[in-house]
């Protein structure tokens, strides 16, 4: 996304207020609206994110206010300034998400001082900044929004692993037992030995019924 950003340094919006990042905002992200002379500072990250094809992380938005509450609403935003964080300002010096006024993004850390690359920023240009901290309301981190990530794979399989059917193999084989045959053995055995006891009986009573007609 900076290799993006980085590319239009020097970018400088056109007659009327005009700028290319506007113009394609209208016509990929939000129809509703002729973005193409608005103020662009946030629609110039969000046209670097989406061609970084990481635009899920990092939101898609026009007014500064409602990205930094995209990033609150996922707990990823804050007050540690970090490369590749998105940094919120409010020019009078306020701390609420609703007074933000401009926005970057941060490609270095140096002390107290951030080093940026911002949009629309000394009137109407893409320009790297050094600035303190003093006007910053907080810090987007796009690495910690949980939206658009592959789920991890599947571990390899391994010698003794059991998934799919081998799961459900397993529900009806049950070890056996330390010192003796498994246990469906036991079973069968029981089994074998309850009909043999049953013969026994039936045969004694009847041995004794005729016993009785005699």
């Amino acid at each position: 996304m900076i290799k993006n950003l980085e590319s239009e340094l020097g970018y400088t919006e056109k007659g009327g207020g005009y700028t290319k990042f506007g113009d394609w905002y209208s016509k990929n992200v939000d129809h509703s609206y002729d973005f193409s002379n608005a103020a662009w500072c946030d629609m110039f990250l969000v046209w670097g994110a989406t061609k970084a094809g990481v635009a899920k992380q990092v939101g898609k938005f026009a007014y500064t206010p409602s990205h930094a509450a995209f990033f609150k609403k996922h707990k990823a935003f804050d007050a540690e300034p970090a490369p590749g964080a998105l940094v919120f300002y409010d020019w009078s010096g306020g701390k609420s998400i609703g007074g933000i006024d401009h926005v970057g993004i941060v490609t270095k850390v140096d002390g107290g001082r951030i080093h940026t690359i911002e949009g629309n920023v000394d009137g109407q240009f893409v320009k790297r900044k050094v600035r303190d901290q003093d006007s910053v309301v907080g810090y987007g981190h796009p690495e910690k929004v949980p939206i658009g990530r592959k789920p991890a794979a599947a571990p390899a399989r391994q010698s003794g692993d059991h998934t799919g059917a081998d799961t459900a193999a397993m529900a009806y084989t049950r070890p056996a037992p330390a010192d003796g045959p498994p246990v469906e053995l036991w079973g069968a055995f029981g089994a074998v030995a309850f009909l043999v006891i049953s013969l026994l009986v039936f045969l004694k009573h009847g041995r004794a019924t005729r016993g009785e007609g005699r």
